[in-house]
């Protein structure tokens, strides 16, 4: 493999100015390593990304760019591209305890802050007077801010008051934000689709204007009569009144089943349909973008939608073509198994859970009784290699069976079925999962149905993908 060392700057980033953001991979946002995902340089553009993403890319055909676009030919071999050096070094700095480098001005000595001192007195800025609303040193208390005739306070509660402001604004604003996103959707759904329709609705009315000029029997006439009426009917839905994104009448959502589907394009030119339900917004998984659409939003604004602590997922299954039901799933956010289960129901990693298979069941019909699945190499239950490195596993992560509890199967340092899972059924006090990361919130009777389907082989997730909650105070 050819390796050459390269400038730091090659990345798009100074990694001395932004030591963070020059660590991350810009499509996964998984910190760079000497291992799979080690930083490699296009040649062309010089912007660096981790070997995963590289491999996704040049799977798809001529690799692009997801920052400038720039092409390369599909015989490119990722394993013969210059590894970034200096990222790579510096990365591995940071894995094992390393401090970054940081610039700092040679006026401003080390552990001190200009910004935080009394200009006056160059005494460091501790309280604040509520009175005055500015800042204030000891000095400033005895000689600007006496009290009891100004009330006084340390600064530090001032900052942990306006943070938790800043916080529950901040929250309530994604809240709204969510919520008019989910109606705007809607509209624009049942706006395209009605000018689609309109449109298709004009073409054959003219049809059969014409037919109907020319029909001189009656079963001619007949024909473009029930076609005639067929139409009529079509048009009158095309007249309904507005739809409440909150809560969906069952014939809006037979309307809106009908009609063609808002899509979410990623940033390497793959979409995943977007559909407004009962639970909110639907993601599904990412396909090819050979699928044909009216409306395209940017992946990277509804994925940011998604609720970080606690992000809902969903599994579509299916035995054979016959449909069970669907299964949500609310994981722990802050688990790397849990933000890997997630990237899987959307096939932003390029792996997708879509079409794999469950296979099997274990301890059947005893506590503790759980199904297994996520083997998305198709390998029965063989395959299923983590995507992501850092999966917690065992320690304060074990936690007794408890029905509805998704875990992660494979060890530590075993990556060969880190993206496998398991679905508990049935409590078992006495036994623990080694790294649930997620609860079943809704459909343990569809995995109930699935563990009495012959044969089991035949059970499948059929689509998936992540939920953004229209109204996330909503009990599910």
């Amino acid at each position: 493999m050819a390796t050459a060392a390269a400038p730091a700057s090659s990345s798009g980033l100074n990694p001395f100015s932004n030591p963070e953001a020059a660590l991350i991979c810009a499509v996964c946002l998984s910190d760079f390593d000497a291992g799979h995902r080690r930083p490699l340089i296009l040649p062309r553009c010089g912007h660096t990304f981790c070997r995963i993403c590289m491999k996704d890319l040049a799977a798809r055909g001529d690799i692009v760019c997801p920052s400038c676009r720039t092409k390369y030919p599909s015989e490119l071999e990722v394993d013969d591209l210059p590894i970034n050096f200096n990222i790579q070094c510096l990365a591995s700095s940071t894995s094992t305890g390393a401090p970054l480098p940081v610039t700092r001005s040679k006026s401003q000595p080390q552990g001190e802050d200009d910004g935080s001192k009394c200009v006056e007195h160059r005494i460091r800025l501790v309280f604040w007077c509520t009175s005055c609303e500015v800042p204030a040193c000891g000095e400033c208390l005895y000689e600007s801010h006496p009290p009891p005739a100004h009330h006084i306070c340390r600064i530090h509660e001032v900052v942990m008051k306006i943070k938790e402001k800043a916080e529950v604004m901040t929250s309530e604003s994604a809240k709204d934000v969510v919520k008019r996103m989910g109606e705007s959707l809607l509209r624009s759904l049942r706006d395209v689709s009605d000018l689609q329709e309109a449109a298709h609705l004009l073409h054959e009315v003219t049809r059969l204007g014409r037919s109907a000029q020319g029909a001189n029997d009656l079963p001619s006439i007949t024909s473009v009569f029930e076609s005639a009426k067929s139409v009529r009917q079509r048009v009158a839905s095309l007249d309904y009144s507005t739809l409440d994104a909150g809560s969906l009448s069952p014939r809006s959502e037979t309307i809106i089943a009908t009609r063609p589907a808002v899509l979410a394009l990623s940033e390497n030119g793959c979409l995943a349909k977007v559909m407004v339900e009962k639970m909110g917004i639907h993601i599904y998984s990412l396909q090819s973008a050979s699928t044909a659409y009216s409306v395209a939003v940017k992946l990277g604004i509804l994925t940011a939608c998604v609720k970080k602590e606690a992000p809902m997922t969903f599994l579509d299954i299916k035995a054979g073509e016959r449909k069970l039901g669907r299964v949500y799933i609310t994981l722990h956010g802050a688990m790397r198994r849990s933000q890997q289960f997630m990237a899987l129901c959307l096939g932003t990693l390029g792996h997708t859970y879509r079409g794999t298979k469950f296979d099997g069941i274990s301890e059947k019909g005893q506590p503790g009784e759980y199904i297994r699945g996520g083997d998305y190499n198709v390998r029965g239950g063989m395959g299923g290699e983590a995507i992501m490195d850092g999966l917690e596993w065992g320690g304060s992560w074990s936690k007794p069976k408890e029905a509805g509890h998704v875990c992660g199967v494979g060890g530590e340092a075993d990556r060969r079925f880190g993206s496998l899972f398991a679905i508990c059924l049935r409590d078992n006090p006495d036994d623990t999962f080694k790294s649930p990361f997620g609860k079943v919130t809704q459909g343990m009777d569809v995995i109930e149905i699935a563990t009495r389907h012959n044969p089991f082989n035949a059970v499948h997730v059929s689509d998936c993908g992540v939920v953004i909650p229209m109204d996330p105070e909503r009990k599910k």
